[in-house]
């Protein structure tokens, strides 16, 4: 899901870090799972992402192109205003958002 938001906004990921940050805008993203279900099968995962988008200069442009992503997809975030990293010199847009996926049932060894 992440993959497909990000690079449908035409932004340069990749998850946790970067060893070496591209010279453009940027975003990095970590994605918490929990699992559970009924009866003992573990069906439905939950992805709490967190996605970080860094800037070198404020990019408005990307920032409108994430949102669309995720407003076309339906899903409900919540956007934390920018901050300036002073030790970074970049500043940070932090987007957070929930979505679940359910494994079918013939791809589960029980």
């Amino acid at each position: 899901m992440v993959n497909k938001i990000l690079t449908e906004a035409r932004i340069p990921y990749k998850e946790t870090r970067f060893l070496t940050p591209p010279k453009t805008t940027y975003a990095v993203y970590e994605d918490a799972i929990q699992r559970r279900g009924g009866d003992h099968i573990n069906l439905l995962n939950q992805h709490d992402i967190s996605l970080e988008l860094y800037e070198y200069k404020p990019d408005p442009t990307a920032e409108a192109s994430i949102e669309k992503q995720l407003d076309l997809l339906g899903l409900e975030f919540t956007k934390q205003p920018r901050y300036w990293i002073e030790s970074e010199q970049l500043y940070q847009v932090i987007y957070e958002f929930t979505y679940y996926q359910k494994e079918d049932i013939r791809n589960v060894s029980i």
